[in-house]
Formats: C-alpha cells, structure tokens, sequence
C-alpha cells in the first residue's frame, strides 16, 4: 500500500489529475488490506476479488460467440487474459490452456498481446510438465514461432534439447518485461522482426 500510495502521488502530480488505483488480487485471495494510515488521511484502494469472478462462464461466453460466427473483441480478450486467475472448476492449468485456444482464434494485435500475457502467467505460475504442457499450446503461435525459433539458434550451439529450453527461458523474461514495461506495441514488433527481437533481448541484457 505504501509503494502504490507513492506511485499515485507521483503520478497525481505530474499528470495535475486525481488518481484511483484498483488492485487485482487471484482467485485464492479473498480478503485483503485495502487501506493505510497516513495521520492526517487515509489512503485507500479499491480490490478487485478474481475469485467473485467464474472462468467457466468465461470459457462458455467465448464459445458461444465463436459459435454464432462472432469475433472476440476487447473485452473478449481482457476476460480471456484474466481468466486463469479467477475461480471455476478447471486447474490454473487448464484455464491458461483454454484460454490460449481462444485468444489463438484471432490474429488481431489483441489476440497476440493476449497469448503473451497468459504465457507469462503460466511460466509464473507452472512447472515441469504443465508448463511444458502451455509451451505446446503457444507453439503454433507466432509468439510461440518466436520462442521455437530462439530456441533453435542456441540449440545448434549448445545442444538442441538444452538450447530450446535455454531459448524458451531467454523468450519468457522478455516477454514478461516487455509487458510489465507496458511495452506491447515492441511486443507485437518482436513477434514479426527477428532483428528486433535480438535488440530487445540485448538492451535487457538478456543471454
């Protein structure tokens, strides 16, 4: 609370605005501090409980459309992004899955920003064989292209297995500062221009 407090009034005073930060918290998280004591005022935030939220519903809403012939638009694919945090019967795992299948349906910017957040999510999120499980998935993606094409250059210089996943962990750091960064517009450019993707992965120092 006391770093958010210090990003609004950096924020409020550049910017000559007033500043409302919402906060998301997953699926597990029910209950959260949402306030903080200033002395003379009090700081507040507003939640956002993932868990008031059904990814099944989610999954039923996108189907539906795909079905009637329709296609996912911004709010489609901000649900889809968000999914795997909210609650529902299937695993985390699966929800990224699902959700990676649906965003895989278009071939909008959106779609492909979309597929990179819920790979990040899965690479923070899983391990071993369910991550391994997601990286199918993204595959046949052109972030997944970009992933396997990494992959595939260290692999000659260092042995194919070791290089793919070496080029699969170089791939999820810059796709997951990329996005923190709010830096999609270079996330979408990385996916199309291989040059591009290497002078990104050297400006973060990436190896």
């Amino acid at each position: 609370l006391q770093r958010f407090e210090a990003y609004e009034a950096v924020t409020a005073h550049k910017k000559g605005r007033k500043v409302l930060t919402y906060v998301i918290y997953s699926g597990e998280i029910t209950s959260a501090r949402t306030e903080l004591d200033c002395g003379l005022y009090t700081y507040r935030v507003s939640p956002i409980y993932l868990t008031d939220y059904d990814a099944d519903k989610i999954f039923q809403r996108m189907q539906e459309k795909l079905d009637n012939g329709e296609t996912l638009n911004e709010e489609d694919y901000a649900g889809l992004a968000l999914a795997p945090l909210m609650s529902g019967k299937l695993s985390r795992k699966e929800k990224i899955k699902k959700a990676i299948l649906f965003a895989k349906q278009g071939d909008t910017v959106t779609a492909e920003k979309t597929i990179a957040i819920l790979y990040t999510l899965a690479d923070k999120f899983l391990k071993g064989k369910e991550l391994q499980e997601v990286r199918e998935v993204v595959s046949m993606t052109r972030i997944g292209q970009m992933i396997y094409d990494d992959g595939v250059e260290k692999g000659r210089a260092e042995g194919r297995q070791e290089g793919l996943d070496r080029g699969m962990d170089r791939m999820s750091v810059l796709i997951a500062r990329l996005l923190k960064e709010k830096r999609l517009d270079d996330l979408q450019r990385a996916t199309e221009d291989k040059v591009y993707c290497e002078q990104l992965l050297k400006e973060y120092g990436i190896e």
